[in-house]
């Protein structure tokens, strides 16, 4: 085995290692968790149990994507305790995330056929601050952005190496996307569109084509089903999923763009643009379009966007930004060349030191917005701790937002949300509850004027209060 074919079958291993390895010297601790984090950690426990107990407090919650909580709950059949599970889940994104590094270098090298280029893409993309920090949360990101890239990459070698195989894998792993973060739908647009680019309507002729679409509706097929079992319609799930998000907080394109250049700054966009400019419209071009273009385009018809929700373009965008950076080097040689200066011999070394200066601030934003995720719930936690380890519950009453973070310090307890309605106040007015977690407290409902309960403690200046049952401690 020549030099070469060594280096090209042991920088893959490499890649991966450095991804995971900068993702666990970075680990967030334990007490940050997100909203989104807790419920799938939730469903994932009684997944654990029952594989079709899709629910949270025994509501079936279908609107949210199966898949991760599904891969969360092959370790909980033997990890239980709340914080090893959710140290197992960012676990998990962190795997993804070294995977998905690697395919971009694979990826890379089979556009480009240059180890150089699909080093440095890798490098975009472990440094491209959404990855980066989604790499380590208890969220879908990761796992999605390496089951759409995966999609991507098959259905492009498939074709250039004529493997029916691969093409009927990619369709597989596209329904596996999409069963990871409904959004993933958008894949459906790229595959047609770069198809119809290269090919016009001839595909669709093609038997590899017609069985891989078989395949991937075979993939959606049990989630399909369970939509119609459980919420009156296969489609239900991508219905309530999509009023979901339609009701949330409206986000202007401009208002994204915003948050978005705070995120990962200006370089690493501006990189991507020059990328895209030097596109040829070839079967290579075609493919980097569409899935850049219509990917993105595709998040800004929804309602509410984050930025999170583009960290599936971040393996194109680091392969963009390769591009990007070579055709800086491109103007400057020719700039030269007129000069009489030629740079042919420097071009790689120029290439490499550009894209590593360049890198610098890409990666500098990475780590400020890891910082700032690492805040995420930290004052919810703390509190949801130290009533779990004081106050045993087996109902609670907690506010909206720590709704399902109380089911993750709570395993197997019922917890509602404190809703200003006459049930609400019934059951306080009962002693129904064990616990009462009040969060930014303005109005207390009859929870003090019931009688039935005592403030035990407060939180950072009464921003929250616990109240126990006053007869708790002798049940």
């Amino acid at each position: 085995m020549d030099k070469r074919t060594l280096t090209r079958k042991v920088l893959p291993g490499i890649v991966f290692l450095f991804a995971l390895g900068i993702e666990l010297i970075t680990f967030p601790p334990w007490d940050t968790l997100s909203y989104d984090g807790a419920l799938y950690i939730d469903i994932a426990r009684n997944l654990a149990v029952n594989p079709a107990n899709f629910t949270y407090q025994g509501v079936y919650v279908m609107y949210r994507p199966p898949l991760y909580p599904y891969t969360l709950s092959l370790f909980y059949h033997f990890v239980h305790e709340p914080l090893s599970q959710l140290r197992v889940a960012r676990l998990v994104s962190a795997v993804f995330f070294a995977l998905t590094a690697v395919l971009v270098y694979l990826l890379t090298m089979e556009l480009f056929e240059r180890f150089v280029k699909g080093i440095l893409a890798s490098a975009f993309f472990i440094f491209n601050a959404l990855a980066f920090t989604m790499g380590t949360r208890e969220l879908v990101h990761s796992e999605f952005t390496f089951f759409y890239a995966l999609a991507i990459y098959l259905l492009y070698t498939g074709r250039k190496r004529g493997s029916p195989t691969r093409i009927y894998l990619a369709f597989v792993s596209a329904g596996l996307a999409i069963l990871t973060r409904y959004t993933g739908l958008s894949i459906i647009a790229v595959f047609v569109a770069y198809l119809w680019l290269t090919e016009y309507w001839n595909w669709v002729k093609k038997r590899e084509y017609i069985i891989g679409f078989a395949l991937f509706l075979l993939t959606l097929s049990p989630w399909l089903y369970l939509g119609h079992l459980h919420y009156g319609g296969a489609l239900k799930p991508f219905e309530i999923a999509n009023r979901a998000v339609t009701a949330d907080k409206p986000v202007s394109v401009s208002t994204f763009l915003k948050w978005l250049f705070k995120d990962i700054g200006h370089v690493l966009p501006a990189l991507v643009v020059l990328g895209l400019i030097r596109q040829k419209q070839d079967e290579k071009g075609w493919l980097l379009i569409s899935w850049a273009l219509i990917g993105f385009a595709m998040i800004m018809t929804v309602t509410h966007k984050e930025t999170r929700f583009i960290t599936f373009l971040a393996p194109v965008m680091g392969i963009l930004a390769v591009e990007g950076v070579s055709l800086i080097v491109d103007g400057i040689e020719k700039a030269l060349e007129l000069a009489g200066r030629p740079i042919k011999p420097w071009k790689k070394a120029i290439t490499i030191g550009l894209a590593l200066l360049l890198l610098i601030p890409v990666g500098g934003n990475a780590f400020v917005l890891k910082e700032r995720w690492n805040i995420t719930g930290k004052y919810d936690s703390h509190v949801l701790r130290y009533a779990s380890e004081h106050y045993p519950s087996e109902r609670l009453l907690v506010s909206p937002y720590l709704y399902t973070m109380a089911g993750f310090y709570y395993p197997g307890a019922k917890v509602e949300m404190i809703l200003y309605r006459k049930d609400v106040e019934k059951k306080i007015s009962e002693g129904y509850y064990d616990v009462i977690i009040h969060k930014d407290p303005n109005t207390y409902l009859n929870i003090l004027k019931s009688g039935n309960y005592e403030l035990v403690k407060e939180f950072y200046n009464g921003k929250f209060k616990i109240f126990i049952r006053k007869n708790l401690g002798t049940n």
